[in-house]
């Protein structure tokens, strides 16, 4: 049976629990692993320090008053190498050790607990943590993925121009067709002003509003943005880019910016790795309650191995541009973190003729 990809799903959060009593930690980890997070323990200060550096954790309860290195200090240590957004602590704290709660509070803990704890304060100050984590992680993503999207524009200015300027060199006059290569410009140009236009809109993440960019879009009137987009780029690599949008399509309520940059990632993949003379075609159809948006190539498809790493950072398929472009292993992993965004799924597979092709899907609004 031919591979088929599609993104997994996230990993539960893992939480390190550090507090000198046992059965305060055992406590803590059964209420907590009944909620779905992963838990470790920690009994003294030493112990959590020794497994930070060991392994990645998405947030720490830390016990103030513990014999040996207390809680300050731990907590003073990990503000040595994390940061209140890259690992969460949150003070666990008795009603008496107020002015120690106030010196973690200066030294960097992001909140506290007081005893005893209250499960459901626990969790919604556990949960608040995290969700401030994972929309800076998205922050974070979006500017590099902003960059990354930045790049294909670019590589075409410089084309025009260094080609403009190679013929004025060599004859001492403009290109006859230098009417168009201006137009070429403008066009490149007006395109990554939408990119760095949607990339400040994104802005309201880092500001912790309430998104107001999703709305109800016609899909094919998004990829129609995408494939004029990349019409150029297709053009100057020799490649047919092509549709066949089904009419009428239920419309879908996304993030226009984030399904952009999605599209064009993965229309701008099927150029990158397709070679020339050949053909990349973009379709849409309804499926079910969901709307589906398929990105077929002619590249040479994808090795049984890739399968298993296409939507993970940074990794390295087996195949390679093209025409000499460079790929960062970051496009894809952001597609599939910006589809969930808007309850979408991404995936993959062969084609029986060769190639493969990428696909999207949103549920109908």
């Amino acid at each position: 049976m031919e591979p088929v990809a599609s993104s997994p799903p996230e990993h539960d959060q893992h939480l390190l629990v550090v507090d000198d009593v046992e059965s305060n930690r055992d406590l803590m980890r059964l209420q907590l692993q009944r909620y779905g997070y992963q838990v470790s323990l920690a009994e003294d200060g030493e112990q959590a320090l020794a497994m930070i550096a060991r392994q990645r954790f998405d947030l720490v309860l830390l016990d103030i008053r513990m014999p040996g290195m207390d809680g300050i200090e731990v907590l003073r240590q990990i503000r040595c190498s994390y940061s209140q957004l890259s690992l969460p602590v949150i003070m666990v704290t008795a009603e008496d050790q107020e002015q120690r709660l106030i010196e973690a509070l200066r030294l960097g803990a992001n909140d506290y607990l007081a005893k005893p704890l209250r499960l459901p304060v626990t969790l919604a100050r556990i949960e608040a943590q995290l969700s401030v984590g994972r929309l800076a992680t998205i922050q974070e993503e979006v500017v590099r993925f902003t960059s990354h999207d930045l790049k294909k524009p670019l590589l075409v200015l410089m084309d025009i121009a260094e080609t403009m300027q190679r013929e004025w060199r060599q004859t001492g006059v403009m290109p006859a067709d230098s009417g168009e290569l201006l137009e070429l410009q403008i066009r490149t140009g007006q395109n990554m002003q939408r990119v760095i236009s949607g990339f400040l809109d994104q802005e309201v993440l880092g500001r912790g509003r309430e998104e107001p960019l999703r709305r109800v879009l016609d899909l094919n009137q998004t990829v129609q943005k995408s494939l004029q987009a990349n019409q150029d780029y297709a053009a100057r690599k020799g490649i047919v880019l092509g549709s066949e949008l089904a009419e009428p399509l239920p419309p879908v309520q996304a993030n226009e910016f984030r399904l952009c940059q999605i599209l064009d990632n993965l229309i701008g993949n099927a150029l990158k790795f397709s070679p020339r003379q050949t053909r990349t075609m973009v379709r849409t159809r309804a499926e079910g309650g969901h709307v589906r948006v398929e990105i077929e190539d002619g590249g040479p498809g994808l090795a049984e191995d890739d399968f298993a790493k296409l939507f993970v950072k940074h990794a390295r398929l087996s195949n390679r541009p093209t025409g000499n472009e460079s790929s960062s292993g970051l496009g894809l992993a952001m597609c599939r973190q910006l589809i969930t965004l808007d309850n979408g799924t991404i995936g993959a597979h062969n084609n029986p003729g060769g190639g493969a092709t990428f696909w999207i899907r949103l549920p109908a609004s």
